[in-house]
């Protein structure tokens, strides 16, 4: 009876869940067509020659403001709508292949001969079009203009001593503050891990919603960079190595979870199967199905991320969060580049080792 009853559970779920790709299929083809349309009419304005009110060619950032945003979605709602309509003659949408699949009907043709394939790529010269625009890459002036900064190369190429004591001691800091960051990210992002893993929470609803809670939760501090929460923990505890390590520690979280989970994700289904049939509860097969299997590759992150912190430091340091980025800041405000170029020396000794002790204890563990 169980049994039965947990495959009428199945079933009435699965329209719930169908209805649901669907919606995701959808929305994943009218971002799309909004952002093809978008992107068009800012090449249109960009290349018109359309000049603001001092009668200026309008820059990136005003054509922006231009867009038509409104009528832009308005026109991919209606677009993906014709496409899914139509699938039959114009084919499946990228949101409909990409959430549900190319029915068998489609077969395998070649991207060249099917309209999704010509619209990702059409999608992806628009990207890289626009991008270039926004952005205001100017190769010229990056190719032509090096001798502004030649002053700059010749004292980072000169280091002076005079800092160097001091930035020894610093540097000490620099790789403790990164390392404590790391050890008490350690134990929060292994715990939320399970809960960010998919194919853990998928049998109640409570576990689902523990799940998007944490995603969401890990996606947005994630977002925030590590510099915007050395300037929050620095206003709540003072400036000092403390900030730093506070900043960097909710930072790792963050980023462990997500490659902690994603590991989990991919493990081997055959060894916590085998333990779910013996009748163990949630936490055993967690520990003897799930955990073993992990341990490997999370160490060689949580080591990743020690290296990562170590580098994020310097810059923690810039806004007063500790380690030398807290004497490099002001040497580059005045210009004196013999000492930039012995601190810079020094973190480049450090992220080197640290580069080559990392590789080499990941070659032993994994």
């Amino acid at each position: 009876m169980m049994e039965i009853s947990a495959e009428l559970q199945k079933q009435q779920r699965s329209p719930w869940r169908h209805r649901m790709r669907q919606v995701q299929a959808i929305s994943i083809d009218l971002l799309l067509l909004t952002l093809m349309l978008l992107m068009v009419e800012f090449l249109i304005v960009a290349f018109s020659g359309r000049r603001g009110p001092a009668g200026l060619l309008v820059t990136p950032e005003e054509i922006l403001d231009l867009l038509h945003y409104g009528w832009a979605v308005a026109g991919g709602a209606l677009l993906a709508l014709l496409w899914g309509v139509a699938s039959n003659v114009l084919g499946t949408s990228p949101g409909r292949a990409l959430v549900l699949g190319v029915p068998e009907r489609e077969g395998q043709p070649p991207w060249t001969h099917t309209l999704r394939g010509w619209f990702i790529a059409l999608m992806v010269q628009l990207t890289v079009f626009t991008g270039w625009l926004i952005t205001e890459v100017q190769l010229v002036t990056f190719l032509t203009q090096f001798s502004k900064a030649s002053d700059i190369v010749r004292g980072l190429l000169h280091p002076s001593s005079t800092v160097l004591h001091q930035g020894l001691v610093l540097l000490v800091q620099t790789i403790f503050l990164a390392f404590m960051a790391t050890a008490f990210a350690i134990p929060v992002a292994f715990c939320l891990s399970f809960l960010a893993a998919r194919n853990l929470t998928r049998d109640t609803f409570l576990l689902r919603s523990a799940y998007t809670l944490v995603r969401a939760g890990m996606n947005f501090t994630r977002a925030v960079e590590p510099l915007v929460w050395a300037l929050i923990f620095i206003s709540w505890v003072g400036i000092g190595p403390f900030a730093g390590v506070l900043a960097l520690w909710v930072h790792s979280v963050a980023a462990l979870v997500k490659l902690y989970s994603e590991q989990i994700e991919n493990i081997d289904h055959g060894p916590v199967d085998a333990i779910t049939a013996t009748g163990a509860s949630h936490l055993q097969v967690l520990r003897y199905g799930v955990v073993p299997q992990v341990i490997p590759p999370f160490l060689s992150f949580t080591i990743y991320r020690w290296d990562i912190n170590v580098r994020m430091s310097t810059i923690i340091g810039f806004v007063g969060g500790g380690g030398i980025g807290y004497i490099l800041k002001p040497r580059v405000d005045l210009g004196q580049w013999g000492e930039v170029g012995t601190l810079v020396l020094l973190i480049a000794a450090t992220v080197w080792c640290m580069d080559i002790l990392s590789a080499k204890i990941r070659e032993r563990i994994v």
